[in-house]
C-alpha cells in the first residue's frame, strides 16, 4: 500500500462520493438550516411584540372602558347662564366682597382689588374691576366659571399669570360688569 497519495488509500469513487455527500450537507444547512433559523428568530421577534402589545392593552382597557363610558354618558349642560342684571352704585360695594369671597372659596389670596374709578364717571354702563389674587392654576377655571355666573357680569378684559415662587401664581384679571 502506498502512502504519499490519497487516491492510494481511498478509491477515486469513494472520494467522488464523500465530496458529493459533503456537498449535499453543505447545501442542506446553507438552503434550509440556516433561513429556517433567520425566520424562526425573526418570528421569535414579532412574537416579542405582539406579547408587548397585549400587556399594554390589558394595562389600557380600563381606562377605556371608563373613557368610552364617559363618551357615552350626556354630555354637561355648559356653563351657567343667568339672567342679566345691572348692578346699582349701592351695590358695588357688596360685588367687590363677593368677588373676594368667590376668590376665597377656590383657595386663592386676594391680594388687591381695585375698581377702576374712572369708569364709574363716565356715561358707559360698565364698571372694570382689577383683582390681583395668588393662588393655584387648576382652581383658576372653577374661579373664571363662577365670576362668569354672576348675573352683572360682563366680561374679563385681561388675564395675566406670572409664576411665582413655590408652585401658586400671580394671577391678575380686569373684570367687567354692568352697572345702571
Amino acid at each position: 500500500m502506498r502512502t504519499g497519495k490519497l487516491g492510494s488509500i481511498m478509491p477515486t469513487q469513494s472520494l467522488v462520493f464523500l465530496a458529493l455527500g459533503a456537498a449535499a450537507i453543505l447545501a442542506f444547512i446553507l438552503l434550509i438550516i440556516l433561513p429556517g433559523q433567520r425566520q424562526a428568530a425573526e418570528l421569535d421577534r414579532e412574537i416579542a411584540g405582539l406579547t408587548a402589545r397585549i400587556e399594554e392593552q390589558r394595562v389600557l382597557a380600563p381606562i377605556f372602558t371608563t373613557l368610552f363610558a364617559k363618551a357615552k354618558a350626556p354630555a354637561a349642560l355648559g356653563l351657567p347662564t343667568p339672567t342679566r342684571a345691572k348692578l346699582a352704585r349701592a351695590e358695588i360695594g357688596g360685588a367687590l366682597k363677593h368677588l373676594q369671597e368667590l376668590a376665597a372659596a377656590h383657595k386663592m389670596a386676594v391680594r388687591e382689588l381695585t375698581p377702576d374709578v374712572n369708569t364709574l364717571t363716565d356715561a358707559s354702563a360698565r364698571f372694570l374691576v382689577q383683582l390681583l389674587a395668588n393662588g393655584q392654576f387648576m382652581d383658576l377655571r372653577g374661579f373664571l366659571v363662577d365670576i362668569g355666573s354672576l348675573p352683572y357680569f360682563e366680561g374679563i378684559e385681561e388675564i395675566e399669570i406670572k409664576a411665582v415662587e413655590g408652585n401658586t401664581k400671580d394671577i391678575g384679571l380686569k373684570i367687567s360688569l354692568t352697572r345702571e
